[in-house]
């Protein structure tokens, strides 16, 4: 299945979720369950963390459908954004309640009973993964460290600059310009078909 064909088949899946079919649900599950609890894992650190984040994303998903635009981006994109600000969001809130210097929870393996994506999607997240790897990479190593801790461990700005010890404004601009680079390539990279 080309990248167009499954554009079109999740737009179509999306389509049934809003109709109410019980059973698109849990094919976006299946489809995309693992990639998703994967990234809240990876930001939370804690299993029972991650799970309710992904609960919460279908219950977003299925509650309100009509909040996905193709026109605006593909669907595993919609649904990494929402897992990533949920994440954040539960860390933030743990952080509020914890002591700052707690010691991180044990980062536990993702559960192989999580529904697995086709060879083909998983092929083409496997791409798209080692693509934005290799763009992060391109990036100078301060403004991939302040991105980093800005997006996989949810530090605000100004938590970033005191992590770093640099001024907020320096900080800011770091992330700003990387995140200008990496739309940059990103672009030129998925949408152009160009290797970046």
């Amino acid at each position: 299945m080309a990248p167009e064909a499954l554009q079109a088949d999740d737009a179509d899946l999306m389509e049934r979720v809003d109709a109410r079919e019980v059973g698109a649900l849990g094919e976006l599950f299946d489809r995309y369950g693992s990639v998703l609890f994967a990234l809240a894992l990876r930001i939370l650190r804690q299993r029972s963390d991650a799970d309710e984040v992904i609960g919460d994303v279908y219950w977003e998903v299925w509650s309100k459908p009509g909040r996905f635009d193709p026109a605006r981006g593909n669907l595993l994109g919609y649904l990494l954004t929402l897992t990533r600000s949920r994440a954040l969001d539960r860390l933030r809130s743990r952080r509020r309640i914890e002591a700052r210097h707690a010691p991180p929870s044990e980062v536990e393996p993702p559960d192989s009973t999580l529904g697995k994506p086709t060879p083909f999607v998983a092929a083409l997240l496997a791409e798209r993964g080692q693509r934005v790897r290799s763009a992060l990479d391109r990036l100078g190593p301060d403004q991939r460290q302040a991105i980093e801790l800005a997006f996989y461990s949810g530090l605000s700005h100004s938590e970033v600059a005191t992590e770093l010890g640099q001024p907020l404004g320096t900080i800011k601009s770091r992330i700003r310009q990387g995140l200008i680079q990496l739309r940059e390539d990103l672009r030129s990279a998925f949408e152009g078909g160009v290797e970046p």
